[in-house]
C-alpha cells in the first residue's frame, strides 16, 4: 500500500484529489489527511477544522511538514491561485506594466512560497517525494474539460459557475455551491463529476490547466516507487 499525506486547502480538494490520485496510481492507497483535519465517523467525509490558503501555507512552516514525510511515502501539498496576491501570499498575478504573468513564473514562485520556511537540507533529500497541485485558479478549473470542449475547458475564472451550468442540465440535481461544501449535496456533487474523469482521460483534461498538467507529471514521474511501495 501507497500512502499520501494531503496538505490542502478544504474538503473539495481534498475529496478531489483522493480521487484522482487512486485512478493515476492504481493501487491500495492510504491518505493521511494533514490539512485540513477530515471526519470520517459517519460513513463520508467531512472537514473538522479550519481551512484555507492561510491554513496551507502555516503547515508548510511547521514540524508537520517534515512530520507528514517522515511517516508516508509521499506528500502532496495543495494551493488555488486565486488569492496568491492577498498580503501574506505575496506572489503577483500581473507584472509592473499590469500584464497578466506567464503560469509558469507564478507556479514556480508559489512552490517556492510554499518552501519558505522548509529546511533546504531536507527538501533536497525529499523533493522528489514532494508534489504540488497548484490551481489556477481554483480545482473546480481542472474539471471544466469534462463538460466543455471550447475555450471554456481552459478557463480560469468563474469556473464554479461554468460547472453549475453544465451541472443544471443533469436531472440528478447537482449543484457545487460557493459555501458549505461538507454539505450532502455537494459531497454527491463532486463525487459525479469526479466519476466522469476516467483515468485514460487524465493526460489529455491536464492539458487545459497548467498547475494541473505539473500535477499529472510529477505523479507519472513517482510510477516506480508507487509500483515498490505496494
Amino acid at each position: 500500500m501507497v500512502s499520501f499525506a494531503i496538505i490542502c486547502e478544504g474538503i473539495s480538494e481534498n475529496l478531489s484529489l483522493h480521487a484522482i490520485v487512486e485512478k493515476m496510481s492504481q493501487t491500495d492507497t492510504y491518505f493521511a489527511d494533514i490539512q485540513p483535519r477530515t471526519d470520517k465517523s459517519h460513513g463520508h467525509t467531512v472537514q473538522d477544522g479550519s481551512g484555507g490558503w492561510t491554513e496551507v501555507l502555516s503547515h508548510c512552516n511547521t514540524e508537520v511538514f517534515k512530520q507528514a514525510l517522515e511517516s508516508n511515502d509521499f506528500l502532496i501539498v495543495q494551493i488555488d491561485t486565486d488569492r496568491c496576491d492577498n498580503q501574506g501570499f505575496d506572489i503577483k498575478k500581473t507584472d509592473e506594466k499590469n500584464q497578466s504573468r506567464p503560469d509558469a513564473e507564478i507556479y514556480d514562485d508559489i512552490v517556492t512560497r510554499l518552501l519558505q520556511g522548509v529546511d533546504q537540507n531536507f527538501y533536497e533529500a525529499n523533493k522528489e517525494r514532494i508534489i504540488f497541485a497548484i490551481c489556477f485558479e481554483e480545482i473546480e478549473c481542472w474539471f471544466l474539460p469534462l463538460f466543455y470542449s471550447d475555450k471554456r475547458a481552459c478557463a480560469t475564472t468563474g469556473c464554479i459557475d461554468k460547472l453549475n451550468q453544465e451541472l443544471r442540465k443533469d436531472k440528478g440535481g447537482y449543484y457545487i455551491p460557493e459555501k458549505g461544501k461538507n454539505g450532502a449535496n455537494a459531497r454527491s456533487t463532486y463525487q459525479y463529476v469526479l466519476k466522469k474523469m476516467k483515468r485514460k482521460d487524465i493526460p489529455h483534461i491536464s492539458q487545459y490547466n497548467y498547475g494541473f498538467k505539473k500535477f499529472v507529471e510529477q505523479m507519472d514521474a513517482i510510477k516506480d516507487e508507487i509500483a515498490e511501495a505496494e
